[in-house]
């Protein structure tokens, strides 16, 4: 126990916080709906049932997002499901602690608060339109569609770790499983709605595949590095997430996304992108040199304060170097 608290104590404060977070919201959800049944009578309707979920204050269903719009909060950090929890919060600890370690606690922070968010309002906007659809018959799509839950996060997660260590090679159960960072968003958004389907899941399925686009929309076009919006380097481009065989169709289509994002003033184009680098670079190149100017400085400290400030920006575990230091700016 002293080993897990001393653990605890060492995660970064935006991973704790979120650990504890989703830990106790998720604890108080299933303490709501012990014993009870949910008002599962065959004689309801999946309105009424709804209402009388206990834990209906903390968990979006697209119905009550007028009546309840703090749950849009909330839910992502309520997990009904003990054995998911467990899951989840692994997944919270480990991976969340890695990112917010190589991208800082603040940026990290509004990576979570915008893939987190965006995904729950889309889900939620999509299962309404999903209703006006099919007709009032259909009632179900809104109110026993849980939007909750840490399926879209993760996505996202998966999304900053290509970008950050696309080679590293992970491997499994003594080898006999092995895959690359590059290749864990395209496995996950293909696992996991197939198996959220098969448990009747709806609104997990949206949040795996709205997650994994609003992450990649959010880091390659608007996450703030140092000057710079985004990370357009070739080796994440949106085409690298597909397989070859169906790359050339995804780029006419990702293409098209991109000229009218630019036309609509919502993204820089790749030409302004290109200036800001360059212009960055002159500035850097002459700061360099006024620093080297005095012959007084010292240059094995120079050296040693360089190695320190890249110890404090990738962490005293970090990996290799990102995906977004490499020097050219190519495809959407």
């Amino acid at each position: 126990m002293s080993k897990l608290i001393l653990y605890a104590n060492a995660l970064p404060l935006v991973t704790k916080t979120l650990s504890a977070t989703y830990l106790v919201l998720s604890l108080i959800a299933m303490l709501l709906r012990f014993g009870t049944t949910g008002g599962t009578d065959s004689g309801l309707d999946p309105s009424s049932i709804a209402s009388q979920d206990p834990a209906r204050f903390l968990i979006l269903r697209p119905g009550f997002i007028i009546s309840y719009p703090w749950t849009i909060l909330t839910t992502t950090f309520v997990e009904t499901n003990f054995v998911f929890m467990v899951l989840g919060l692994a997944s919270l600890v480990a991976i969340g602690s890695f990112l917010e370690r190589q991208w800082g606690a603040r940026s990290f922070a509004l990576f979570v608060v915008v893939t987190t968010t965006v995904p729950t309002v889309t889900a939620a906007l999509v299962s309404i339109v999903l209703y006006a659809v099919r007709g009032s018959a259909h009632s179900d799509i809104l109110y026993a569609t849980r939007i909750g839950g840490l399926a879209g996060l993760v996505s996202a997660f998966t999304v900053g770790l290509k970008q950050l260590m696309p080679e590293y090679s992970v491997k499994l159960f003594g080898g006999a499983l092995s895959f690359r960072m590059n290749e864990l968003p395209g496995v996950y958004t293909l696992v996991a709605p197939i198996m959220f389907t098969l448990l009747g899941d709806l609104g997990s399925v949206l949040l795996v595949n709205i997650g994994f686009l609003e992450a990649f929309v959010y880091l390659r076009f608007y996450r703030r590095e140092g000057s710079l919006l985004g990370d357009r380097s070739e080796a994440f481009a949106f085409t690298t997430f597909f397989p070859e065989f169906v790359q050339p169709l995804i780029a006419r289509l990702s293409n098209a996304l991109y000229g009218a994002a630019v036309s609509c003033k919502l993204i820089t184009s790749d030409e302004g992108y290109r200036q800001q680098s360059v212009d960055l670079e002159v500035g850097l190149d002459n700061e360099l040199d006024t620093l080297a100017a005095p012959e007084d400085v010292d240059a094995d400290r120079r050296k040693a304060i360089a190695a320190k400030a890249l110890e404090m920006r990738l962490g005293s575990n970090g990996p290799p170097p990102t995906s977004s230091d490499a020097a050219t700016v190519d495809a959407k």
